[in-house]
């Protein structure tokens, strides 16, 4: 069994934040095999893979073939719609089933497969995207846990996460609208399982904040999570009782990346690894990037994209003269201005969002207030607000809308409250 038990795909940003049925834990392990074995191999019409290696990957333990072909029938029928969160804001929307077709042949053992081109442009060229491990999501029992993984990857070097309606979360990770509609069930079956596995058994740590719905005491309407990377060489040993148990991947059905794998590698972070064309990650670039991990891996990254843009021939010496020279600092200067632009709107935008849900809470704060005053005092009151808007909105009859006039009341009953409070406190 390798040291270095990462088998990492790019997975696209829009596969992640998909509305797609209630998937199972197996099929979305074996979509993201398929996906491995597509990236692995390039662009083709068809992909081949073998039932040992796909039973293998799903734990399959039964000797048929029935199970394959019941998963890889179900993949063909589940449609994918792209964007759901709408994360790439360049991308139109767009729907794909997972699978075009299959083709299994049993006396070789293997199963070809293909995907529609929409998909197959995702899969080879995501714009955005996040790396994962297949064999860490492997060692995963939890569905839910795979699709929140995945999520909280895709946003792990973004400034923040946004905030998710209750719904919305729920179509993310794939239930059924009459499912879990109580929420205290919702968290204990769904929600708290899936943020425990993620923090025992992967490179993740994650926390999650719910946000009450304004107006109404005990109701939830939206969820927030924040996520951070662990630190330190982790091996995966939160996956040790699978491997115990003889009951997942044996890793060596996977090959070693053109047998780089050595320990230079693993010092290397994963965004600027999988940065490097797959034909271009030879042991000489590896160990070059190893040398100038020192100078941060905005540094390398940027001169590595640099070094792909620039380089016509002997990627190696390029990339050796980019680095030492640092070719990207203007593409990096102009990066980070875009960055820290959009760090501003994200943040500007979340503030915004904070102001409407606390304006929306003091609101209905002031509402109930008036709503518990004697019927001769709210009738005061609304005689006041009337007056008041006919002035403020001659000839405007929307303007005298019950809930504009009951707003209205509402501030009249706090000021006139502040006013006597404020001439209390001065007569002392």
């Amino acid at each position: 069994m390798p040291e270095n038990n990462e088998i990492m795909i790019k997975k696209h940003s829009g596969m992640i934040q998909t509305h797609v049925g209630n998937m199972t834990l197996t099929q979305r392990k074996l979509i993201n095999f398929l996906i491995y074995i597509a990236q692995k191999s390039g662009n083709q019409n068809t992909y081949k893979t073998t039932i040992s290696d796909v039973k293998q990957v799903c734990n399959f333990t039964s000797t048929e073939n029935i199970s394959v072909k019941e998963q890889l029938k179900d993949l063909a029928k589940t449609t994918i719609e792209f964007n759901y969160l709408d994360k790439d804001k360049y991308n139109i929307w767009g729907i794909s089933t997972l699978l075009a077709s299959a083709l299994i042949s049993p006396n070789h053992g293997t199963i070809e497969f293909e995907f529609s081109n929409l998909l197959k442009g995702r899969i080879l060229n995501p714009s955005m995207y996040a790396p994962l491990n297949i064999i860490l999501i492997a060692g995963l029992k939890c569905s839910y846990a795979v699709v929140l993984y995945e999520f909280l990857r895709d946003y792990l070097t973004a400034p923040s996460i946004p905030m998710l309606t209750i719904e919305d979360f729920k179509n993310l990770l794939g239930i059924d609208e009459g499912k879990y509609k109580s929420f205290p069930d919702f968290r204990r079956k769904v929600l708290n399982p899936a943020v425990e596995e993620i923090n025992l058994k992967t490179d993740i740590c994650c926390r999650f904040e719910l946000i009450k719905e304004a107006g109404i005491r005990n109701r939830y309407s939206h969820i927030r999570f924040f996520v951070s990377k662990k630190t330190g060489n982790l091996t995966y040993e939160k996956n040790e009782d699978i491997k115990n148990e003889g009951s997942d991947l044996s890793m060596d059905l996977f090959e070693e990346s053109t047998n780089q794998a050595n320990k230079s590698v693993g010092q290397i972070p994963e965004d600027i690894l999988f940065a490097v064309p797959e034909k271009h990650r030879t042991k000489a670039v590896i160990e070059l990037i190893s040398k100038h991990l020192d100078k941060g891996t905005e540094y390398i990254f940027f001169n590595i994209k640099y070094t792909i843009k620039k380089a016509t021939a002997n990627f190696s010496a390029y990339l050796n003269k980019a680095l030492a020279n640092d070719y990207a600092s203007h593409d990096r200067e102009v990066e980070t201005k875009i960055k820290v632009k959009t760090e501003k709107i994200i943040k500007h935008k979340a503030e915004a969002e904070k102001k409407v849900i606390s304006d929306r809470i003091k609101t209905e704060k002031k509402l109930e207030i008036i709503r518990q005053l004697p019927d001769k005092e709210l009738e005061k009151l609304r005689k006041r607000a009337i007056t008041i808007i006919k002035k403020e909105s001659p000839g405007n009859e929307f303007a005298l809308s019950d809930s504009l006039v009951e707003m209205k009341m509402a501030d009249l009953h706090v000021s006139d409250h502040e006013i006597e409070k404020y001439s209390g406190n001065d007569l002392d």
